[in-house]
């Protein structure tokens, strides 16, 4: 009878340890399936850093390249190598959301080769990028006496040529941000003009560079900087008034503005020289009509609104109904 409850007891102790051992191995394998995955492919090569270019500009040389942004949780950053004869040597370690590297340290004339690959978090290296070679020549001077003009809805730059065999880049940036590092052209332009969209409630700035071209850039300073500002915009004043009057009212005519952002005309009068002009209200086209007392003397003040100033007036004076006989 002892025998058979200390047997009993033990194949109860038994199921009970192999139960625990079950759950252990099951907790074992959940857990090992959640984690080997990530585990392996953070061994794994991350991808290389692509379209990897060179521009000389000035007195250094501007690297860029292109990386998937979706990609940069999986990397630590990307190490940066340089060589002035046979081998390479690393130069940097750039965060992974840069895209670009000044290196200032350079001569004219030297040959210099780059190249940049990506570091994963566990210091797995991926292939190298595309190799670069540059040689530094000297820049020309920077384009002289920038203008600007409005037409219709473009924005026009023009300079001075600054030689032969030269090229030139526009580069354009708002008031809260620094010049990026590529143009807005997308190729070298070898005219002294360049046409631009123009945007009537934004202040933008503009710089002018002058370079030799090949397969890398020769990139000078910039020209004075260009700011386009609507908000200081004068207009001139309106040309051409004419009167028509009849026994109901007074018709005020005059040319359209030249400036194609003026917004519209404001119409002023004066009847007693005491009181002065007074406002009588605001047209968007170039016509106004005065229906009070025709047959009382009196001059009319126009003048051209532009985003957000009044331009000086245009005045026709002594107006008055005559009836005919």
């Amino acid at each position: 009878m002892t025998d058979d409850l200390n047997c009993k007891g033990y194949q109860k102790t038994k199921s009970f340890f192999s139960l625990i051992c079950y759950f252990l191995v099951f907790f074992v394998l959940i857990s090992c399936g959640k984690k080997g995955e990530p585990t392996l492919k953070s061994y794994e090569k991350p991808d290389p850093p692509s379209e990897l270019r060179a521009i000389h500009r000035e007195s250094e040389i501007i690297l860029l390249w292109d990386f998937p942004e979706d990609k940069e949780e999986t990397i630590k950053g990307f190490p940066l190598m340089k060589s002035t004869g046979e081998g390479f040597e690393r130069t940097t370690f750039l965060e992974k959301d840069k895209r670009s590297y000044r290196d200032g340290n350079v001569e004219i004339g030297m040959k210099y080769r780059y190249k940049v690959a990506s570091q994963n978090l566990r210091g797995v290296m991926s292939d190298d990028s595309n190799i670069v070679e540059i040689e530094p020549r000297s820049v020309p001077p920077p384009p002289r006496k920038p203008l600007f003009a409005i037409s219709y809805d473009s924005l026009i730059l023009t300079w001075e040529d600054v030689g032969e065999g030269v090229f030139y880049n526009i580069y354009k940036r708002n008031t809260e941000n620094v010049y990026p590092f590529l143009p807005i052209n997308r190729d070298p332009i070898k005219e002294t003009s360049f046409r631009d969209t123009f945007e009537v409630k934004k202040i933008f700035c503009y710089t002018i560079r002058s370079l030799r071209g090949g397969d890398t850039w020769d990139e000078g300073p910039p020209s004075e900087e260009i700011e386009i500002n609507p908000s200081e915009f004068v207009p001139s004043p309106p040309e051409g008034l004419q009167a028509v009057v009849s026994e109901e009212a007074t018709y005020i005519l005059w040319k359209e503005s030249p400036e194609t952002w003026v917004t519209g005309y404001r119409v002023y009068r004066e009847i007693d020289k005491k009181d002065g002009f007074i406002f009588l209200g605001e047209t968007l086209t170039p016509a106004f009509s005065d229906r009070e007392n025709p047959r009382m003397k009196r001059s009319y003040r126009i003048t051209a609104v532009g985003p957000s100033k009044e331009g000086p007036p245009a005045e026709i004076r002594d107006v008055v109904f005559i009836p005919y006989r």
